[in-house]
């Protein structure tokens, strides 16, 4: 089974893209092509779709994003080229909190999906998909994030390093500095 490629980005359309990898042009469908750089080596998430008159990939930026797909994918009366069709129009996250809303409305406006089959999918996915993570917690620049490798490298709990982390109220410190404040800090 596929789970990745990697390979230079060397065409670009509304909902595909081409990769070339080693000489070989694989077509891939994408939900937004502008998340896969022209001329960049990226690594697309995909999905080997097979049916019996047809077979394509289809491809994500994340693997949250093809867990979606594939969830959607199982809901009764969705194939993969409507749940792709359907999840062009909104993000991973809208996806995922129309679901836990029971938002219809929201659903029904997406390419595809009509009221009963907003209403099919949230019955299926209601309790099975993953909620979306608590937006509040502030987001680590790469020094913090470099810091809290180092630090879980030694052994010390990311929870303890990031709730340190929140505490010191400047952005603008080099990855030793933050690592030798939350050493303090995790000592007190």
């Amino acid at each position: 089974m596929y789970f990745y490629l990697k390979g230079i980005v060397v065409h670009k359309f509304d909902d595909y893209i081409v990769i070339d990898i080693n000489g070989i042009g694989y077509q891939v469908l994408v939900m937004h092509s502008e998340d896969f750089p022209l001329g960049e080596e990226v690594l697309v998430y995909i999905v080997h779709v097979v049916r019996e008159d047809e077979e394509y990939f289809v491809g994500f930026s994340s693997l949250k994003e093809k867990k979606v797909f594939n969830q959607l994918c199982t809901c009764k009366g969705i194939g993969p080229k409507t749940a792709l069709s359907a999840l062009r129009g909104i993000s991973v996250d809208d996806f995922i909190l129309a679901i836990q809303n029971e938002d219809v409305k929201k659903l029904k406006k997406l390419d595809g999906i009509g009221p009963k089959a907003a209403s099919q999918i949230i019955l299926d996915l209601k309790g099975s998909i993953a909620p979306i993570e608590n937006n509040s917690k502030r987001k680590f620049n790469q020094n913090q994030e470099d810091a809290i490798l180092g630090l879980k490298s030694l052994g010390f709990k990311v929870k303890d390093i990031e709730d340190c982390l929140l505490r010191i109220n400047d952005d603008s410190l080099s990855t030793q500095e933050y690592v030798t404040l939350v050493l303090r800090m995790i000592k007190k």
